[in-house]
């Protein structure tokens, strides 16, 4: 057996948010389109319903799970319902404990009401990236507005009450969490005040890494390596809305 890279993606977005990415990784790379997910998920904790779908759909490869917002809570669940194929988790700006203001916005998503979209945008990107308008702001904005608003809606309220604070110190895999300087979800500043971030148990071999915004404008990042033993490294990666 092979090892491969599991790539999760947050909502609005979809699994074509990777593609950037893939050219970059060592070995084969696995993008599953979670919207489908949601769609088909029967009741129950939505994260832990995907994350059953993923593996259900995959060999039994060991895995370097990567998973983006939303996509980070589902990571989550893989690494707690499949401990033996994780070879890494990595979350990017996510959290394990309920963030109970995106229920505010499901209500919004799934009444129909008229969303504001370039202050999505301005959380995702700085004002250098929106007026350059490459690739990646053109692929939110359109999302944003063409996204299925149904299992866009159900991602926000799961989001909102999700909880795993007394499981993650189950997972003994090696971590690396990322955190956007934009993102009020998980800041740099939760990394930088405690140590483990998304309040992360602390374990022995941890350390951290912020990296500052650069004269370009890019995002500020804050990063750290959970049970590894060095530090994390990272390539920018942009932020949705769920």
């Amino acid at each position: 057996m092979g090892q491969r890279f599991l790539l999760l993606h947050g909502t609005p977005l979809g699994p074509q948010v990777w593609d950037g990415v893939r050219a970059h990784l060592t070995a084969e790379a696995v993008a599953p389109d979670l919207t489908e997910l949601i769609e088909s998920a029967r009741p129950g904790c939505l994260q832990t319903e995907v994350a059953s779908a993923v593996l259900a759909a995959l060999p039994d490869d060991d895995m370097v799970v990567v998973g983006h917002s939303f996509g980070g809570q589902v990571a989550i669940e893989v690494a707690l319902l499949a401990p033996e194929r994780l070879a890494r988790l990595v979350v990017v700006c996510s959290r394990h404990t309920p963030f109970p203001a995106f229920a505010d916005g499901a209500r919004a998503v799934r009444a129909g009401r008229p969303l504001d979209f370039d202050a999505g945008l301005r959380r995702c990107f700085t004002p250098w990236e929106l007026a350059a308008d490459g690739p990646a702001v053109r692929y939110a904005r359109r999302q944003l507005h063409t996204a299925p608003r149904a299992p866009w809606a159900a991602s926000l309220d799961a989001v909102a009450t999700y909880d795993r604070g007394s499981a993650v110190g189950r997972i003994a895999a090696p971590a690396s969490l990322f955190a956007a300087g934009r993102d009020e979800v998980s800041p740099p500043a939760v990394l930088k005040v405690n140590p483990c971030a998304l309040d992360w148990r602390p374990r022995p071999g941890l350390s951290a890494r912020t990296v500052s915004r650069g004269a370009s404008g890019g995002l500020e990042w804050t990063s750290m390596s959970v049970a590894s033993g060095s530090e994390a490294r990272g390539t920018k990666l942009s932020k949705e809305e769920g």
